[in-house]
């Protein structure tokens, strides 16, 4: 059994397959926020998907939590739930993640390679800056945005079909739901990433890593991709899925799983 910190961990997929893929999530998002991914991998991969901690039903995070650095807890949360589905499974495993888990599953192939065969990193939050400003912007624009989930799930659900109209239509309630559970301790705290700079976790990963982005209101967009390349790393691989947003998987599915599932095939078993 999976018991990093009691977070909620979704075991999916083939129990008996040979490669293992650990999904992580982005900020306010769930564990059950792939069921489209789910439907796709499951028949080949054994899939773990974890609720961090602040979403879903896993813990919430305390006062002292966030008070101290809640985006260095996400990362030993990180390395904690891969070391124990590595001691279950009794081999690395592949991460795929987005966003925040993007973030956090680059970071955890940094720091444990012995852990992990190969990461998927969808839109990493890399690139992003921890000053106070910044911090305090994405806090308020976070917090405001799941409130309208709250204070109407419906009508935020149909919003989400008319600005998304090509997501899969599996993806919208989970994700819609997912908003109501997500820690308003965390999102008003305004940190998801940890303390060390991206470029320090992303100049060491020593693993295959495909960093998937789009052209269309991204993280990683042009700016982001040259610092990428300028750290020469040979392990980094970068590709962009055009017409795709920050959620590639979803806007563009066909294109992204036309993209990463042979990638996965190659370095999962």
């Amino acid at each position: 059994m999976i018991s990093t910190a009691s977070l909620t961990v979704h075991e999916l997929g083939d129990a008996e397959a040979v490669g293992t893929l650990v999904l992580l999530h982005g900020l306010t998002d769930s564990g059950l926020c792939w069921p489209d991914a789910v439907r796709r991998w499951g028949p080949s991969y054994r899939l773990f998907a974890v609720d961090f901690r602040g979403h879903g039903t896993s813990p919430r995070f305390t006062r002292a939590q966030l008070e101290a650095d809640p985006g260095d807890l996400l990362l030993a949360d990180t390395v904690g739930l891969v070391e124990d589905v590595v001691q279950l499974t009794g081999s690395p495993v592949v991460l795929v993640a987005h966003s925040m888990g993007a973030g956090l599953a680059g970071a955890a192939a940094a720091l444990r390679p012995d852990l992990v065969r190969a990461a998927v990193l969808e839109e990493p939050a890399w690139g992003i800056r921890r000053d106070e400003a910044e911090v305090q912007r994405l806090a308020l624009e976070r917090t405001a945005w799941v409130q309208e989930f709250r204070d109407d799930l419906s009508a935020a659900m149909a919003r989400g079909l008319v600005e998304n109209p090509t997501w899969p239509v599996a993806e919208l309630d989970p994700w819609a739901r997912s908003k109501q559970q997500a820690d308003s301790g965390f999102l008003a705290r305004g940190v998801a990433w940890p303390s060390l700079p991206w470029d320090e976790f992303a100049r060491r990963i020593a693993v295959p890593t495909l960093v998937v982005t789009g052209d269309r209101e991204v993280i990683v967009g042009e700016r982001t991709r040259a610092d990428i390349a300028a750290l020469a790393n040979s392990h980094l691989e970068v590709a962009v899925v055009p017409g795709a947003g920050h959620c590639v998987r979803r806007d563009r599915g066909e294109e992204f799983h036309a993209l990463v599932d042979p990638w996965l095939a190659k370095t999962a078993a």
